[in-house]
């Protein structure tokens, strides 16, 4: 019987270190699509890393990252070219609209930004013993 229980504690302690981690990292993709369904802009944005990639269909010369509630620009750049990085270490985690502005028109997207890292790096173990048994 004995057996048997200590069969059954290591096969739940099995499962339970074997379970999905909550807040695992993620790798997210946005895409906004124009009036005729054509891909307008891609955000790729994996929440291990510190930055996202902003990628458009044309060449864009400025985004901006705006409130949700205000509409104020919280975080704005200058860019050249069709893709650039973001770096949401500069941002709060929160809903935000992003803008990108290209010569003919703008494209406005919702996203999410996580901060996440930042949260691993101040939860991991900094190698001081504080106590021992």
């Amino acid at each position: 019987m004995k057996k048997a229980i200590l069969t059954l504690v290591v096969l739940v302690m099995g499962a339970v270190s074997y379970a999905q981690e909550y807040n695992a990292p993620q790798r997210l993709k946005y895409i906004t699509t124009g009036p005729d369904g054509s891909v307008a802009m891609t955000i790729y944005d994996d929440t291990r890393e510190d930055s996202m990639k902003l990628e458009s269909a044309n060449n864009f010369y400025r985004y901006e990252i705006l409130d949700q509630n205000t509409g104020e620009a919280v975080f704005e750049s200058k860019n050249k070219g069709k893709e650039c990085s973001i770096d949401k270490s500069k941002i709060a985690s929160g809903t935000y609209k992003l803008r990108l502005y290209t010569s003919n028109f703008v494209i406005t997207s919702e996203v999410a930004i996580n901060n996440t890292k930042k949260v691993r790096l101040l939860m991991e173990p900094t190698g001081e013993v504080i106590a021992s048994l």
